[in-house]
C-alpha cells in the first residue's frame, strides 16, 4: 500500500488548499486561505499565516539543483518541513517523507536554483535567483514532481 493511501486511511488529509506563496519575509513562506485538514480523522483548521520558517537542518541547494520541500501540520497546527532528495534542476524531484509520524501534509515547495545561483532554506528569498513553485496538496502525491 503507498504511502499516501495510508494517510487517507489513517485521516490525515488536507481539505482546502492554503494558496501557498512566499511570505513577507526572507527565506519564508504562507498560506492566503485557511486550511481545514483532519490529523488522525479529527477536523483541524490553521489560519491564514505569514512567515512560516524551514524547519532546521535542511541542506542547501547548488547551482542548476532542485528538490522538494514538504509542508506538514501537527494536531495543534503547528508546520513543520522535510526536504526531499536533492536532484539535478531539470529533473523530477521525488517526494520528501514526513519528518514524524502523525502529521498532516498540505503543500510541497519546488525549488529549482538557476547555473549561477544557490538556494540556503530559510534565508534565501523564495523566487529571487531560483524558481519557486508551489504545490498544494490534499495528501502526499505517488511520484516525482
Amino acid at each position: 500500500m503507498s504511502y499516501n493511501i495510508e494517510q487517507i486511511n489513517s485521516g490525515f488529509v488536507s481539505l482546502i488548499s492554503g494558496a501557498l506563496a512566499a511570505g513577507t519575509t526572507a527565506g519564508t513562506f504562507k498560506t492566503t486561505v485557511a486550511v481545514t485538514f483532519t490529523n488522525n480523522g479529527i477536523f483541524k483548521s490553521k489560519a491564514i499565516t505569514d512567515n512560516l520558517a524551514f524547519s532546521a537542518g535542511h541542506t542547501a541547494l547548488g547551482n542548476s539543483q532542485a528538490c522538494l520541500f514538504g509542508l506538514f501540520l501537527d494536531t495543534s497546527g503547528n508546520v513543520t518541513t522535510s526536504q526531499g532528495p536533492i536532484v539535478a534542476s531539470a529533473d523530477p524531484c521525488p517526494v520528501p517523507n514526513a519528518p514524524a509520524s502523525n502529521l498532516t501534509p498540505f503543500g510541497l515547495i519546488k525549488v529549482s536554483t538557476s547555473s549561477s545561483q544557490t538556494f540556503t532554506p530559510g534565508t534565501t528569498v523564495l523566487g529571487t535567483g531560483n524558481t519557486a513553485t508551489y504545490i498544494n496538496i490534499a495528501s502526499m502525491p505517488g511520484t516525482a514532481q
